[in-house]
């Protein structure tokens, strides 16, 4: 049985609704940060390694070192966890919305079955 949000309460269905909103969109936000973060901290690693590094290295070189830098890496962990939450947090959003639209059926269905049954509301 699901306790998320009173079925009788169109005020605590539609909170519900928009806690699962901002939820996921607060989740989507820190996980495009740190797509953003990581690209950063990536092309500060190929500078380095291109130019500053004491062996000089070719472009394709210098990128791939970039991109195996544990900065970079510790970044992709990140990226991970972030990437599950989200997923979370969406899958909460999804659950919400398909929870309400059952009920908007169940709701035409008891409606259709009063009026079919002469009990007219």
């Amino acid at each position: 049985m699901d306790k998320g949000f009173n079925k009788y309460d169109p005020h605590m269905i539609a909170e519900t609704k928009m806690n699962a909103i901002v939820l996921y969109r607060e989740k989507k936000r820190e996980f495009n940060k740190l797509v953003r973060d990581k690209d950063e901290k990536e092309k500060q690693k190929f500078l380095y390694y291109r130019f500053s590094y004491n062996d000089k290295l070719s472009v394709e070189d210098a990128k791939a070192k970039a991109r195996t830098d544990d900065e970079v890496k510790k970044f992709n962990e990140r990226l991970d966890a972030a990437e599950i939450e989200m997923d979370e947090a969406y899958a909460e959003l999804d659950r919400i919305t398909v929870k309400i639209e059952l009920m908007a059926d169940f709701n035409a269905t008891a409606r259709a079955e009063m009026k079919l049954g002469g009990l007219q509301p």
